[in-house]
């Protein structure tokens, strides 16, 4: 900094948003030095191309206790949040062979078929949520983050699972309960003690007798590959997948709605047919991606970027800056309107690049997709009851949207 030291990345905050913070980062370079919480010097990568050859390569891994000096040794401390982040053994966090050994059976089971044998079920799913909505006066406001965007992918997931009816009272209340922002430490332990105590009944059952659900086809997948994975390497996975399939997708059902409603132009577009609701997903998810920043990267050796210049030492920690990348000058022209007709959204890096891409990126758009159009279908007259710019964003430098979303539903 102009200053000396470093810019604190904290994340959106009542002042500016994940992107916006992204955006004045790039003035410092492509890659600068960030300080992360707990005082962790990284480098926050914001240059969008600089990102995709990091994601694509082979230079980078998402493995701390190969690639980060000290995390294995206990020598390194580490901030609750970033620590949450890279302790467990998945498909996110691992790197080269094994990164795709334990990404195979994730994406074998969410494939094209899962998808479409769910679109019956997710819209199920969203009218029963919208149902419940009724007899809500026009007068009074609902949260939409809490009454429609989170109940929708957490029951898809549930669902997903396969989850046998008897357990889906108990299973449902602890995994809403690993989303409670407003939970204690304990409170949050004993819900993810209790989700792990059931997913390992599942993972057990499946083993045994294997349905055709996501479990049981993880579970097929797993056991197929060259190296099966262990059940706590499957419990690991099925919490990737709870949480990326349920946090992520909630902010952006919000996301989309916040945009279309605050954009009466764009809406028109999409609700008259003249544009497909996927595209305008396709640009909310650039405009403001779910993931503002993934942590963390490590460099597995040292190198230099021969396009940008940039050099990074070995071990390095590397956080690449969605939010601020998809808000690229020199890739976007006006990069922060939203325009449901703009061509270039498809080069978003909301579902990540290359070999990184999320295995349950379609899944996750037609939950989104259906959701959005039906409660639009529902609620034409729907109005934001504040400004977006007063909306509450989720503070943190890692989930990007809204704590609540105050809606009228007319």
């Amino acid at each position: 900094m102009p200053g000396g030291g470093c810019p604190y990345l904290s994340g959106a905050t009542a002042a500016q948003t994940n992107g916006q913070e992204g955006q004045s980062l790039r003035a410092l370079g492509p890659a600068p030095v960030v300080e992360l919480t707990g005082g962790l010097l990284a480098r926050a990568v914001v240059d969008p191309s600089l990102a995709e050859r990091l994601s694509a390569g082979p230079h980078v891994s998402r493995d701390a206790a190969r690639h980060w000096p000290g995390y294995r040794e206990g020598t390194r401390s580490v901030d609750g949040v970033i620590a949450q982040w890279i302790s467990t053994h998945n498909a996110l966090n691992s790197y080269g062979d094994e990164h795709r050994e334990l990404r195979a059976p994730i994406a074998a089971a969410l494939t094209r078929r899962r998808v479409e044998s769910m679109t019956p079920v997710i819209e199920s799913i969203v009218q029963d949520v919208l149902d419940g909505l009724e007899g809500t006066g026009a007068e009074q406001n609902i949260d939409l983050v809490q009454s429609f965007a989170l109940p929708i992918p957490h029951e898809v997931i549930t669902r997903l699972l396969g989850v046998p009816a008897e357990y889906l009272p108990a299973f449902s209340a602890a995994a809403a309960g690993l989303f409670d922002t407003s939970a204690g430490a304990e409170e949050l332990a004993r819900s993810m003690g209790a989700v792990l105590a059931l997913l390992d009944q599942l993972v057990a059952s499946a083993r045994e007798y294997p349905g055709d659900n996501l479990v049981g086809d993880l579970v097929r997948a797993a056991d197929a590959s060259e190296r099966p994975l262990s059940d706590a390497e499957l419990l690991d996975q099925l919490m990737l997948i709870i949480f990326a399939g349920t946090e992520t997708t909630a902010q952006a059902i919000g996301t989309l709605l916040v945009h279309l409603l605050s954009h009466p132009d764009q809406l028109a577009l999409v609700t008259s047919g003249q544009v497909p609701m996927e595209d305008a997903l396709t640009e909310s998810l650039r405009l403001r991606p779910p993931v503002a920043s993934v942590p963390l990267r490590f460099a597995v050796r040292q190198f230099q970027d021969a396009r940008s210049g940039e050099e990074f030492g070995e071990g390095e920690p590397i956080p690449v800056h969605i939010a601020g990348a998809d808000l690229n000058r020199e890739r976007y022209e006006d990069p922060e309107r939203f325009d449901v007709r703009r061509e270039a959204g498809s080069r978003s890096l909301a579902f990540g690049y290359g070999p990184h891409v999320c295995p349950g990126a379609a899944l996750a758009a037609r939950e989104i997709v259906i959701a959005v159009t039906r409660f639009l279908e529902r609620h034409p007259g729907a109005r934001l009851a504040l400004a977006p710019e007063l909306l509450e964003q989720t503070p943190s430098f890692i989930s990007n949207g809204y704590t609540s979303i105050a809606v009228e539903l007319g």
